[in-house]
């Protein structure tokens, strides 16, 4: 009996390599989002360090020029923070989709190695059978050389 081929093994290695391709995408997707997640830490901590500023200048006489610029820094980290908050948005859809991608993928391989597993289960049970139909005609073979040998050796004697 021949070996087992299955027939779509360059279909599933396709659609496997398809699966990676997608995982990798996810990964820079999910990349991308932690990116955008950690600037806008980065701008809060900023924002804060901006309040800290800005109080710290009532406590020593200063030009209103000096509040003037601070006040603009904390409005424009805040618009910053707001566009930040967007960017985190987009990055979450796209990890969405990128996960969309890759469970479709996975999917798609998943199938295929569920029909190469049972097509392999039927070639293990035909294997088997074959196997056992070979020993079968082995015994069969032997009984009737044996039997043969055994009318041989008897009109030898006689």
């Amino acid at each position: 009996m021949r070996k087992f081929r299955f027939k779509l093994e360059t279909v599933l290695k396709q659609r496997k390599t398809r699966e990676e391709d997608c995982l990798r995408a996810l990964g820079a997707a999910q990349r991308a989002y932690q990116e955008q997640l950690n600037r806008r830490a980065r701008l809060l901590e900023d924002l804060a360090v901006a309040h800290r500023r800005r109080e710290s200048l009532g406590r020593e006489p200063v030009g209103a020029v000096a509040f003037k610029l601070e006040d603009d820094f904390i409005v424009g980290t805040q618009q910053r923070i707001v566009q930040q908050e967007q960017a985190i948005f987009r990055a979450s859809k796209a990890v969405a989709k990128a996960l969309r991608g890759y469970l479709d993928a996975r999917k798609a391989s998943r199938m295929l190695e569920l029909l190469r597993e049972k097509e392999y289960a039927e070639y293990r049970k035909a294997r088997a059978k074959w196997e056992q139909k070979q020993l079968d005609d082995l015994v069969v073979m032997r009984a009737h050389l044996t039997g043969a040998l055994g009318a041989v050796r008897s009109e030898e004697i006689s």
